[in-house]
């Protein structure tokens, strides 16, 4: 047999240099306030974060550079970007070095082809780096799809980008902070760092991940004012493992009747077409005897703890007499505990469908007031300053004032919870509406600051 002899080796043109320096720098581009860029280190990338060269000698702009990277330091879980050092780097300066996350944000993610259960995994990742960020007494304040990384291998989480990221450690550089479009109500006009303005950032987060509508009444009391939301992450993974094990419950209840219904059954064929031997079944027709082999074959695959002997023995005339009284039993307990378990289910479905309906006719309310008005036909036609209406704003907010009222009609059909997330969901929506109205001003020069509350 001929062997190879020949030495094994590296192409050595091929190879790189590994170095304790960085190199490859590559620009990637400004965020704000900094320059981001990657670069590698010993054969692995990592990404820097740095300042801007017009205010990279700016105190209160190092200040914040050293702030972020002190609160990534408290911070050791997989679904959060690891920080390293702050380092000087040529040709950025002081950087904040950092680990190099390969994939795509969660909002391309999204865009892609995903099935519930890997968007529910990912959910649940989300809310586990949450909970570990808050228990440092950290909140994040910037939580949104573009500040969530899932990774390519793995489809992991990954949290990034603590700029706006706040404790009540820090007493420098408290000022409100967030992204308008995922940040909390109250996040605009307070510069104290609270949890549950990320628990905001997350139902909408969630919201946009389509998890289906086990996580639609979670999600809607994340919206809730501040003292009706979640008070920690941990309460609203405790609130969706208890939706998901009444679900289970009520999935096993009725495999179990489905298992009972399969030995209530196979007993009753066994004695029917039992012969004179108690020990051994004597089926006089081919057909009997399929039907038989059939349900044995289901029994045997749903109790692994029985074997064929045992089968054979349970299915003798004089046992299955005795036990087929305490089936019928199982039978009626299950049915029982099944049907309560539907009733729960179906009373909690009738419930929200009953808030879905009111937000609806809420909505229904405020836009026919709105529509009476004509404002929002006047602002489309627009065109000059010196041709808006007086009382533009006064008119903007007539839907709004609508709802007190409306409040009031169905104060007694509904609980306090309920008609808190009620009430939120038609000013979110007035809001929504009154800022259309203002954006479209403005693009015809006239700046008002509107007031919103």
């Amino acid at each position: 047999m001929d062997e190879d002899l020949s030495a094994s080796g590296f192409n050595e043109e091929a190879l790189e240099e590994v170095s304790s320096r960085f190199t490859n720098v590559e620009m990637l581009g400004t965020h704000g306030h900094n320059v981001l860029a990657r670069a590698k280190r010993y054969g692995r990338w990592f990404l820097l974060k740095g300042l801007a060269p017009e205010i990279a000698h700016e105190e209160l702009y190092r200040q914040m550079l050293n702030k972020e990277l002190d609160i990534m330091m408290r911070l050791q879980h997989p679904g959060v970007v690891q920080a390293i050092a702050m380092e000087k780097v040529e040709p950025l300066g002081d950087c904040i070095v950092m680990e190099w996350v390969e994939g795509t944000t969660l909002k391309a993610w999204l865009k892609g082809e995903t099935d519930v259960e890997e968007r529910r995994n990912v959910a649940s990742q989300l809310l586990d780096a949450v909970g570990h960020i808050h228990a440092h007494g950290i909140a994040h304040r910037d939580l949104k799809p573009s500040n969530i990384m899932i990774t390519s291998n793995g489809r992991n989480v990954k949290i990034i980008d603590f700029g706006l990221a706040d404790t009540d450690v820090h007493a420098i550089l408290k000022q409100p902070a967030g992204t308008e479009q995922y940040m909390a109500p109250e996040q605009a006009s307070t510069s104290h760092p609270d949890v549950r303005n990320d628990i905001y950032s997350l139902g909408l987060v969630l919201r946009d991940m389509e998890l289906g509508k086990h996580y639609k009444a979670p999600i809607a009391r994340c919206l809730m004012p501040i003292a009706e939301r979640y008070q920690s992450v941990d309460e609203m993974k405790t609130d969706l493992q208890r939706r998901a094990s009444r679900r289970r419950t009520t999935a096993i209840a009725a495999a179990a009747l489905g298992m009972a219904a399969i030995l209530a059954t196979t007993a009753i064929l066994a004695i029917h077409f039992n012969g004179n031997d108690p020990n051994k079944i004597f089926v006089k027709d081919n057909q009997a005897r399929q039907q038989v082999d059939s349900l044995r074959y289901a029994l045997s695959s749903t109790t692994q703890q029985m074997t064929s002997n045992q089968l054979q023995s349970q299915l003798s005339q004089d046992s299955l007499r005795r036990h087929l009284g305490g089936l019928n039993d199982t039978i009626t307990q299950l049915n029982i505990a099944n049907t309560q378990l539907r009733n729960a289910q179906k009373e909690l479905d009738e419930r929200e469908r009953k808030v879905d309906e009111a937000i609806d006719e809420g909505l229904r309310i405020i836009d026919a007031t709105n529509a009476a008005t004509h404002v929002k036909e006047h602002v489309d036609t627009v065109s000059d300053p010196k041709y808006v209406w007086i009382d533009w704003h006064f008119q903007s907010l007539q839907g709004e004032r609508k709802i007190p009222e409306y409040m009031n009609s169905i104060r007694n059909r509904f609980t306090s919870k309920e008609l808190a997330q009620i009430e939120y969901a038609l000013k979110e929506h007035c809001s929504n509406y009154e800022s259309n109205i203002r954006m479209k001003l403005e693009k015809v020069g006239l700046l008002i600051d509107l007031s919103f509350n």
